[in-house]
């Protein structure tokens, strides 16, 4: 434990309360992506990383979100999409105690959290799945450019300092997206009860950089495996899994590309703020202007070049 840094002990400590409400309400999770891989390379975080990362079948998901009503009163909570201000596809558990503001863009403030991914079936013949899994990733990220925030007085500043790609991007999000969240999110929840629906001879998990396929025999079991002081679950495909996404998954990078995935605009780990408490707090540097963070620029990369 005295290894870890002081957030990768916050989450170590958000994942005991997630597992331990997963065990108390008979919920399987799966470790995912990066986390599976510092369970078995590891047997804890990869020494850089800065999240928790877990899938679960989507009926498991399902009833994780119903189930969540049980944390009230608690330290922690999950948020979703359906709660209308989240930006994300897939569901968080987060410790309340802390604060973190991840993307300026998107003013969803929350403390630590675990990522929680759905698995939905999928049948990679299917022109239709794959039209319907299409539609619903453009759906989403024209609701997330609905709800990205920005003001009128910094999108000015960005035309008269000649900032020649914030500026427009700014521009449209407030003009174009923005006044028809509301038809954005409705739409995005059409889809994903669509999406919901399907029956597939394969798995495929929501991710937002590509269409990664999942044989359904990869899941069939969950196994704990030793994680820091503590185990985690993990899937039976593990070793499948891994090769998918790493190839030689037992390999390091090399040390220049040993970094956290995430730059965080504000964390204290200390207590719990609001927006405003946070805006005028004397540790974010402020500036007239705020450059869309190198995260949104390459989701918008990624979203001009489509799902797969």
């Amino acid at each position: 434990m005295n290894k870890l840094n002081e957030f990768q002990q916050v989450l170590l400590q958000t994942f005991k309360e997630f597992a331990r409400f997963c065990n108390q309400n008979d919920i399987k999770y799966f470790a995912a992506f990066g986390t599976l891989l510092g369970v078995i390379r590891h047997h804890g975080f990869i020494p850089w990383d800065d999240d928790i990362d877990v899938m679960m079948l989507r009926e498991d998901y399902e009833k994780f979100l119903v189930y969540r009503e049980k944390l009230r009163g608690t330290s922690y909570w999950v948020s979703d999409i359906r709660d209308g201000e989240h930006p994300y596809a897939f569901a968080k558990f987060y410790t309340n105690a802390c604060t973190v503001w991840e993307v300026r863009q998107f003013p969803f403030i929350i403390g630590p959290w675990i990522d929680i991914f759905p698995v939905d079936e999928y049948t990679p013949s299917s022109e239709t799945d794959s039209k319907l899994y299409d539609e619903y990733h453009h759906a989403l990220w024209n609701y997330r450019k609905a709800m990205s925030y920005q003001s009128w007085k910094e999108i000015g500043t960005d035309f008269i300092r000649l900032n020649g790609f914030n500026g427009p991007i700014k521009l449209v999000k407030q003009c174009v997206y923005k006044p028809f969240k509301k038809w954005y999110f409705n739409k995005v929840m059409r889809l994903q009860n669509a999406v919901n629906a399907v029956r597939g001879t394969h798995y495929k998990p929501w991710t937002e950089v590509k269409r990664r396929i999942y044989d359904k025999e990869w899941f069939a079991e969950a196994q704990p495996m030793p994680f820091e002081d503590t185990t985690m679950l993990v899937p039976n495909g593990w070793h499948e899994l891994l090769t998918d996404s790493y190839g030689d998954y037992m390999t390091p990078p090399p040390p220049d590309k040993q970094v956290p995935n995430h730059h965080y605009y504000f964390v204290d780990l200390t207590k719990a703020m609001t927006r405003n408490e946070i805006e005028s707090s004397a540790s974010l540097v402020k500036t007239e202007a705020s450059p869309l963070s190198f995260k949104v620029l390459i989701d918008e990369i990624k979203h001009r070049k489509g799902f797969n």
